[in-house]
């Protein structure tokens, strides 16, 4: 993983000449108000020249001015700041050399900008969306996380670009047998010396034992407790420092994945507030961007970028998930539903995310649309702000008829006659893509023109592949049965 480095580990000590300074929480105060004399005992989280916050019994969060506290409260803030300063430095030192690379400044992750870590980390920006933030590095067989090898690192931020969640997927059945993957090879590089796991099973047992032993050194031993909800619901390891919690999964014949969540995140379980049929029908009408060329487009759709794996349809499903308010992992839905050499069964997929996703008072629909798409149903789904997860044939033909048509689209002016030079083209090129039947795949429609009779097309290759445009007859002329949305 040689993005990732400990390059930045020097601003760790030019971090603590900063005003705010976070602390580890884990001693009691009693605190009184200077107004009414009412006693407060919580933990301290933080401070600075102005303000404090604190965590209750209960595991809310309170900002107070130390002007509403009595002198003998501040002087008790200012002790412990000054005491927990000392020691701190050298613990985020210790952890970040503990994990291998350098992750913690001297705050929690949490109040800092989901930027900051990325850059950190290494990882690139895959996708900026209203609701949320994600940065993804596909390791490619090099470099060490807690002394094992994660495939996929992804960072996640919420919509004031704050810092909300690190994932890390180790050995797993997707990269571990397959063709797309690196199989044992990867084991020689990390885990030198040692004869390479001859199974998945052994390959999961040991990066899940490795990290495990990793964390004991530092913390104490990991309490055991469930994660998730319905079918994604899951027994895990957790490590709990200074607002973090380690959640650590490890599922036989599947896959070990590694979790850095805030620990408000982690004492709910990782369950999310479901969003009512009304809140997000009127959310997501008004991500319907209407323009004067005709254009109807659907914004702030997360993108997943299924890198060098044939996950197109996890990482659609992971998209169309996260934009309906559905948390989603693309690797964790696509272990259940893949097979290493035929990639992942579609079907199986959507049965595998029906119960998370009713959770959250959504649905899977099937869209009215087999082999011929109609014009009229592509505009049902699309101005409600709801993603068609198409399924069709991503032919070479068919890209590059979408890739150019995109590029030269910037440039017209006149889209009478676009659309006349368009079905032109449509009506000689769709015959020949009818007779091929080959590279199944899944992305989104996410967008129409009826004047010119266009779709917009999204697919899970990253953000050159967010938008692209193709005529409905050459959409029509690739596309597959059993498309569908995930709907309210």
């Amino acid at each position: 993983m040689p993005p990732i480095t400990n390059k930045l580990l020097p601003l760790l000590t030019v971090s603590l000449s900063l005003t705010v300074f976070s602390l580890s929480a884990a001693e009691s105060f009693q605190l009184t108000d200077k107004a009414n004399g009412r006693n407060i005992t919580a933990n301290i989280i933080s401070s600075d020249d102005k303000n404090v916050t604190i965590r209750l019994n209960s595991g809310k969060r309170h900002t107070l001015a130390l002007s509403s506290l009595t002198d003998d409260s501040v002087s008790k803030i200012h002790a412990y700041t000054v005491q927990q300063r000392k020691t701190a430095a050298q613990e985020f030192r210790d952890v970040n050399k503990l994990i291998g690379i350098t992750i913690f400044g001297v705050a929690p992750l949490w109040d800092e900008p989901v930027q900051t870590v990325a850059q950190r980390l290494g990882v690139r920006a895959e996708s900026t969306v209203e609701s949320m933030r994600s940065y993804r590095l596909y390791t490619r067989g090099a470099g060490s996380f807690l002394g094992a090898h994660p495939y996929c690192v992804t960072l996640y931020g919420d919509s004031e670009e704050k810092t909300g969640q690190i994932s890390l997927v180790f050995a797993n059945k997707g990269d571990y047998g397959s063709k797309f993957g690196v199989g044992q090879n990867h084991f020689k590089k990390v885990y030198a010396g040692q004869d390479p796991p001859e199974s998945l099973d052994k390959a999961i047992e040991l990066d899940a034992k490795t990290i495990t032993t990793a964390l004991n050194k530092k913390f104490d031993e990991p309490e055991i407790q469930y994660f998730g909800e319905k079918n994604d619901r899951r027994k895990v390891k957790r490590w709990d420092w200074r607002e973090h919690s380690f959640i650590l999964s490890e599922l036989e014949n599947e896959y070990v994945s590694l979790s850095i969540i805030p620990t408000s995140v982690a004492d709910n379980q990782g369950k999310v507030a479901r969003v009512t049929d009304s809140e997000m029908k009127k959310i997501k009408a008004k991500n319907v961007l209407t323009k004067t060329n005709g254009d109807n487009l659907i914004q702030n759709i997360p993108m997943v970028d299924q890198g060098p794996k044939g996950y197109c349809a996890p990482a659609t499903m992971e998209r169309a998930m996260r934009y309906m308010g559905v948390p989603a992992d693309m690797y964790l839905l696509a272990v259940s539903a893949t097979d290493p050499e035929r990639g992942t069964d579609t079907n199986l997929l959507k049965e595998n995310s029906e119960r998370i996703v009713r959770s959250k008072a959504r649905k899977f629909k099937p869209v009215k649309f087999d082999r011929e798409i109609g014009m009229r149903e592509v505009k049902k789904h699309i101005d409600q702000g709801v993603p068609i997860l198409w399924r069709m044939r991503s032919l070479t033909e068919y890209n590059k008829i979408a890739t150019s048509t995109t590029a030269e689209r910037t440039k017209v002016k006149d889209y009478e006659a676009w659309a006349t030079k368009l079905q032109a083209a449509a009506t000689e090129v769709v015959p020949r893509l009818k007779r091929i039947d080959k590279n199944h795949h899944i992305c989104m429609i996410i967008g129409y023109n009826e004047k010119t009779n266009e779709l917009a097309v999204s697919d899970s290759w990253g953000p050159r592949y967010a938008l692209r445009w193709v005529h409905i007859d050459v959409a029509s002329a690739v596309s597959s049965g059993g498309s569908f949305v995930l709907s309210f």
